[in-house]
């Protein structure tokens, strides 16, 4: 019986358990590497270790002691580098390194996307409070503070006066690993994001969403709809603005999350990711809306097989869209099976329990639960998402 090839996947937590199912689906031995010692990854995996997948050269040695086959961090950006520094040393096909660092260093990202005639808004890198205050000033108000190498919205926070600039900054530092900060211009917009799979054929944007942000917190996301409702000429400038982005920060083969302004007719650069978007979207929303299985084949192309994709671009609609409760400690939690019963509701997560204290989202991972629904048009997914929310009710005291 021929020995099972093995893959290293980076991270453990909810967000990766779908790739953790789909590679053991797959026949491989798969290994999972965390930097927390309990992670419900781990009991899926054939085998794991805590270490933390920002940590190069111990993701380095224990890859190189377990001769893997492959390595993939597809749903977070601190493994990233990592990944590609791995993939790198060993001689296995994934991300470059230098091209890693392109996708997850924001001051890099607008540097090279500017150079090359990407609409970017006007940035400073800053290392002090007073630079940031200075840079706010310069650029005007509102603005945007937020760590050059983060994830999720952490730290990332729209100023509108001189007075809170301290504040915005002292928490974005909390959020970098570099220890910088970028303040930039504010775009006042439709927001969309586009998710990407890139292979030899070309750069295909096999979901554009358009978003909407919790009134309490602007800088967080509580929905994204599948295809964004903006005018056909404006979708292809999207299209093209991230074939650019794409091309011009090194993507060989792999996929991307980017984010994108919509300014009149002119698109902007928010950031973008060498990853796919957590919350169901990577794992399950995208292989909707591409009829086709891109989790799947971004695994076969970090054990060694080249992707044959095509995208027929086929007429269907997502919504994912995330609660937001009352604060206080849950009393109840009611109407759950009514609303899983709703056409075109995929799936009802909520991140807590009776008993559990609720708070307003801070940012993407403080959001307490999400839906997404499928269906045909637009209208249909936006219809049934609001009876769920309609439906779903969580009492609190």
């Amino acid at each position: 019986m021929a020995e099972r090839r093995t893959i290293q996947i980076l991270g453990g937590g909810q967000w990766q358990l779908p790739t953790i199912r789909l590679a053991r689906s797959m026949g491989y031995r798969v290994l999972v590497t965390d930097m927390y010692r309990e992670r419900a990854g781990y009991a899926l995996a054939d085998d794991h270790a805590v270490i933390d997948i920002a940590d190069r050269e111990s993701t380095l040695r224990f890859a190189e002691a377990n001769r893997i086959d492959g390595i993939v961090c597809d749903t977070t950006d601190v493994g990233v580098p990592t990944m590609a520094y791995v993939a790198e040393r060993l001689g296995l096909p994934g991300l470059r390194y230098e091209t890693a660092l392109n996708f997850t260093n924001k001051l890099r990202m607008r540097q090279l996307t500017s150079k090359a005639g990407v609409p970017n808004p006007p940035f400073f890198f800053v290392e002090s409070l007073a630079d940031a205050t200075r840079a706010a000033r310069d650029i005007g108000f509102p603005c945007v503070l937020k760590p050059v190498d983060n994830q999720a919205s952490r730290g990332v926070h729209v100023v509108r006066e001189a007075s809170h600039v301290e504040g915005a900054y002292l928490d974005a530092t909390r959020f970098t690993r570099q220890h910088g900060v970028l303040v930039e211009g504010f775009l006042d917009g439709i927001e969309v994001t586009v998710e990407t799979f890139r292979t030899p054929e070309g750069v295909f944007a096999v979901g554009i969403s358009d978003k909407s942000h919790f009134p309490h917190r602007p800088e967080v996301a509580n929905r994204l709809t599948y295809p964004a409702d903006v005018p056909v000429d404006v979708l292809a400038r999207i299209r093209d603005v991230n074939e650019t982005v794409i091309r011009t920060l090194g993507l060989g083969t792999g996929i991307a999350h980017g984010e994108y302004m919509v300014v009149g007719r002119d698109v902007y650069l928010v950031e973008i990711a060498a990853r796919g978007a957590g919350s169901r979207v990577y794992s399950h929303i995208v292989p909707y809306l591409a009829d086709a299985p891109v989790p799947r084949m971004y695994l076969e192309y970090v054990m060694g097989s080249e992707p044959a994709f095509t995208f027929a671009a086929p007429e269907r609609s997502a919504n994912l869209a995330f609660f937001s409760f009352e604060p206080g400690v849950v009393q109840a939690i009611e109407g759950l099976d009514v609303a899983c019963a709703i056409p075109g509701v995929q799936e009802i997560l909520l991140e807590f329990s009776v008993g559990d204290c609720l708070a307003l989202p801070s940012d993407d991972r403080s959001r307490p639960g999400l839906v997404y629904v499928f269906g045909r048009t637009r209208d249909e997914v936006l219809q049934h998402t609001a009876q769920v929310f309609q439906t779903v009710a969580v009492r609190v005291q």
